[in-house]
């Protein structure tokens, strides 16, 4: 790989999902679209492994190493083949395509389904696949969150392995947001979970995901109660917020300095 492309993939997994076309726009004007071949592959590298959901006529999937079929992918329970237009992360030639999918693998899928209808805001996208390993399926959680005009964005990705013989749950979740408004800052983190003697994989994903959440949350509070709070002026002694609208003269220190002090 040559270091132009390692450049261009840098930049653009270094980007926030929900901003991949602004950020691809700007590279084919820097290159003056002379690398728009090179942007589109790596744009398509990064909607994988980010498992960014793809629009197929108002529903959302998932294109993965583990439903590519072909030059396509495929969709178990909407049940369908397609193709990825990238860039727009919407799917294209769609057709009917039937795979079998095993009693476990749907009440795993429907399950999430109310899991996720409760606890995520807005709307998520999530599916199970089966894996290389017989014995196993992949479930996929993804959830975003763009607010533009709030110069924000946010972006939830949880991925598991479950192997039904050892009924073993391995995993992580990764969770990034990015606001810029008069600035840049990007916040990412994640946690790795690896759980034994599983009877019930989605509430067990619940427990996992909540707690993951609360240590999250716990997290913020320390930081802006701690660090951020050392960056930020004190307060006077009045502990109010000083009117600088007001004159001067109002304080002590104004009072005193038109006495001559």
């Amino acid at each position: 790989m040559s270091k132009f492309v390692d450049l261009i993939t840098q930049l653009v997994f270094d980007a926030a999902p929900q901003e991949i076309n602004t950020v691809s726009e700007l590279l084919a004007t820097v290159t003056d679209n002379k690398s728009n071949d090179v942007i589109l592959q790596v744009v398509g590298e990064y909607n994988v492994a980010k498992r960014l959901p793809i629009d197929l006529n108002g529903s959302y999937v998932f294109a993965t190493e583990y439903n590519k079929q072909g030059s396509k992918f495929y969709d178990p329970f909407h049940k369908v083949l397609f193709s990825v237009d990238h860039l727009k992360r919407v799917g294209l030639d769609v057709e009917s395509h039937e795979v079998d999918v095993t009693k476990e693998q749907k009440d795993i899928y429907e399950q999430l389904g109310d899991y996720i209808s409760g606890s995520f805001p807005g709307s998520g996208t999530y599916t199970v696949l089966p894996a290389d390993n017989a014995d196993e399926l992949v479930i996929i959680i993804v959830s975003t969150r763009y607010s533009p005009n709030n110069y924000w964005s946010g972006y939830w990705k949880s991925e598991y392995i479950y192997n039904s013989s050892s009924r073993s749950l391995k995993g992580d979740v990764h969770v990034s947001t990015h606001y810029y408004e008069d600035g840049n800052v990007q916040f990412n983190t994640s946690e790795v979970f690896d759980e034994e003697e599983v009877d019930e994989v989605v509430k067990t994903i619940h427990k996992l995901e909540s707690a993951f959440e609360a240590r999250l949350d716990k997290s913020f509070r320390e930081l802006n109660e701690g660090e951020f709070a050392k960056l930020r002026r004190r307060l006077p002694v009045t502990r109010s917020k000083v009117s600088w609208g007001k004159a001067i003269g109002n304080y002590r220190l104004g009072k005193d300095a038109s006495k001559g002090m």
